[in-house]
């Protein structure tokens, strides 16, 4: 049996994997966090000062084109009952609380992808500045993202999907890539066992709880992590089952896993509320020390993913970047400096959070932004 020294100090020895955007600044939603949490990176776009309510006023404090006083942006998302979500919405609201004159609209999809283009019509409707969306349905967006240009609505996409339905630009996190770093994590966890009981062999036998049976994030990481594990062949997935994003259905799915499955060495969980509950599961099975435990996302705050890490109850999670604080920075940009031109896409890439690098973490930050 792998004591909780043992268990910990497998994952000392994994490697930290560092975004590697170029030179760059880090995330702004991690700042906005920081003045709550004392968690960041970047220092936030300085608001402009207003010379008053007026709009001339409003004009010099936003840096609109003259004639141009819409400082409205509407974030669409598919289901803020997510936690990554839920952040996206709350750390984008602080951000454009900094910026003079800018208000956001979030508007949830609850899942609905009908829902969604609804929402989209209706933001096309208030003409905005701008439109940041998470799809459900990417292809379904497009004739709506044709029209909302037409009204000069700037639209930049959340999702890899997005990078060929027209947006003025995409900012995205890989998910497959996320799930082979998952992958890397387990394996390298799972090669210190195998030293501390002097086996040349790596062997591990893995369970994945994924977010929900029909999201395409959750199919993206479950792809991605596949991959990974298929590097290692005597590392095997004996179990994969959906738990909704939820901890408590985690724990339920977990519980069914041992039922099954008697024993294991790893639980790859889709974020960090899952991996939360898998936890507790192990602990009433009596089993917590024997499994390395991954999450995802690795949000800020009380009962999230870098608390979790810092506290032992889980071993680690991967950053997921927030890309909304990327979003804002473009809109910022093309509404100050009519020569900018933003790239077709922007990929951020994830970062692993151990034991070893989580108070840094929390202190100074994880993902970095590439320059604009």
């Amino acid at each position: 049996m792998m004591s909780s020294r043992s268990r910990l100090s497998a994952l000392f020895f994994v490697p930290l994997i560092l975004a590697a955007c170029g030179p760059s600044d880090e995330s702004v939603v991690e700042k906005a966090a920081a003045d709550l949490k004392k968690e960041g990176a970047q220092k936030a776009p300085p608001p402009a000062e207003s010379n008053g309510s007026s709009p001339t006023g409003l004009l010099a404090a936003t840096g609109l084109a003259a004639k141009d006083e819409r400082a409205e942006i509407v974030l669409l998302l598919p289901d803020t009952r997510i936690p990554m979500q839920e952040f996206q919405r709350n750390g984008l609201a602080m951000l454009i609380g900094r910026q003079a004159g800018y208000q956001l609209t979030p508007q949830d999809a609850a899942g609905s992808s009908a829902q969604q283009m609804e929402q989209f019509r209706q933001a096309i409707a208030a003409k905005p500045a701008a439109i940041f969306i998470s799809p459900i349905d990417p292809p379904a967006m497009a004739a709506l993202i044709v029209e909302a240009q037409t009204h000069g609505i700037t639209v930049i996409g959340l999702d890899k999907r997005m990078i060929n339905e027209g947006c003025a630009s995409v900012v995205y996190s890989d998910q497959r890539r996320v799930g082979r770093m998952a992958a890397d994590t387990v394996i390298e966890a799972l090669k210190r066992k195998a030293a501390e009981e002097k086996r040349t062999d790596v062997t591990g036998r893995v369970v994945q709880l994924r977010g929900a049976a029909d999201s395409f994030a959750a199919n993206e990481l479950a792809e991605g992590f596949t991959e990974g594990l298929h590097t290692q062949p005597g590392v095997i997935l004996v179990h994969d089952a959906p738990a909704d994003w939820s901890t408590e259905t985690a724990s339920k799915r977990t519980a069914e896993a041992f039922a099954l499955q008697k024993n294991f060495d790893a639980i790859f969980a889709h974020n960090d509320a899952i991996a939360s509950g898998a936890a507790k599961a192990a602990e009433t099975a009596g089993q917590r020390e024997n499994i390395f435990i991954l999450g995802a996302d690795g949000l800020s705050g009380q009962k999230r993913g870098l608390e979790l890490v810092r506290i032992g109850e889980i071993d680690a999670t991967i950053v997921q970047p927030a890309l909304v604080d990327l979003a804002l920075q473009i809109l910022m940009k093309l509404r100050t400096d009519k020569t900018f031109k933003p790239q077709p896409s922007y990929e951020i890439e994830p970062v692993v959070v151990l034991p070893k690098n989580v108070e840094h973490s929390i202190r100074v930050g994880t993902y970095n932004l590439p320059k604009l």
